[in-house]
């Protein structure tokens, strides 16, 4: 008799960043024998008072617009990002414990207290934790199967007869990172050049971070590029993945580069600057003190082990990270960009065999 496949509820709170990491995870477990439930969630101002606070409250839950948290309770349950990290300490609490608490994202997963697992992008430089894994990419939803139906649906959007097609992925303005118009016509201006050099065609395609100043930036740099708002109806992002030869992504966004690269495009990652305020000020005044080592150094660990604040990140160290290990090239003035390799298979499925050498070892 064989045992029951085990049950894996994932939380999602409906943002595109997080959502993503969810539609990955929901694709990869159940090839590894897991019965995946998504549980769709909203939350209410509650929220804004942070994990520390919450605990393992429901209390940030909109309960009118989220799907119900109710016996038979999982074996797992897992959240990604800030919002969800209350909830899963919340079904972890309502199941007796039954349910092992994972997280995903430095947001949630910087307040260990209540999570049996987390895992997180190593250029956070969170400190370590003996039940907190990096991860060199974010889970995403750019599948085999999720690529191939979208390039089947949105059939026609890069003619190949005007091939081979890089495709440029446009992020834009974060908290800590910036991408100026100027910036992005640079990149632009290469990359149209790029595609001149291969005798192939540009396409470009922006995200709801990229403002119409950078919109049009673009559009003016490159006229003959094909230009895919990030608002249009169906998204076209996995097909035009699905559809590219090469990409351009700006490395502004862990996700989008961790999409182009499980899409198996040769992937070029343009760095971007990163940006001041009072916020950034505090994190890296804090990053300051942590390497001075000694009394300082503990408290700032503790901070940051406490939820309060995050180290900065380091985007430089995501992109070395990522070239190390052959999964993508950084986008220089000098940077030939080629079509004669192809970044390895990526780590998602080895992700799915860990969630549930954890379930296993449990049991």
């Amino acid at each position: 008799m064989t045992d029951p496949a085990p049950t894996i509820w994932l939380l999602t709170d409906g943002q595109p960043g997080n959502l993503t990491q969810i539609e990955g995870l929901a694709a990869h477990l159940p090839d590894q024998g897991a019965n995946v439930q998504v549980k769709r969630l909203r939350s209410n101002r509650w929220h804004m008072l942070g994990a520390a606070l919450l605990g393992a409250s429901g209390l940030s839950i909109d309960r009118h617009r989220s799907d119900a948290l109710v016996a038979p309770w999982p074996d797992m349950v897992i959240g990604t990002g800030r919002r969800s990290a209350p909830w899963v300490r919340h079904v972890k609490r309502l199941s007796g414990g039954q349910a092992l608490a994972v997280q995903f994202g430095q947001k949630g997963a910087n307040l260990m207290a209540g999570l049996d697992h987390a895992f997180v992008v190593g250029h956070w430089r969170l400190p370590p934790h003996p039940r907190r894994e990096t991860i060199l990419t974010p889970p995403n939803g750019a599948t085999p199967a999720r690529l191939a139906a979208a390039k089947a649906a949105d059939t026609g959007l890069l003619d190949p007869t005007h091939g081979p097609w890089l495709l440029l992925v446009l992020g834009g303005r974060c908290f800590d990172h910036d991408l100026p118009p100027a910036l992005g016509a640079r990149i632009t201006v290469q990359a149209r050049e790029a595609a001149a050099r291969l005798g192939g065609s540009l396409a470009i395609v922006s995200s709801r971070r990229s403002g119409a100043a950078l919109e049009q930036t673009v559009k003016d740099a490159a006229p003959g590029a094909v230009f895919f708002p990030w608002d249009q109806s169906p998204n076209p992002f996995l097909a035009l993945l699905a559809s590219a030869d090469a990409a351009i992504v700006t490395g502004d966004s862990e996700s989008m580069a961790a999409e182009a690269i499980a899409a198996g495009l040769p992937t070029y990652l343009a760095p971007v600057p990163t940006r001041g305020g009072p916020r950034m000020a505090v994190e890296r005044a804090a990053a300051w003190l942590h390497g001075l080592d000694g009394p300082l150094a503990w408290a700032v660990r503790q901070v940051w082990a406490a939820g309060m604040l995050l180290p900065p990140r380091d985007l430089g160290q995501f992109l070395d990270d990522l070239a190390a290990a052959g999964y993508a090239k950084c986008l220089t003035a000098e940077t030939e960009i080629t079509l004669d390799w192809h970044p390895p298979p990526p780590p998602d499925t080895a992700l799915a065999d860990r969630l549930m050498a954890i379930i296993r070892k449990r049991s």
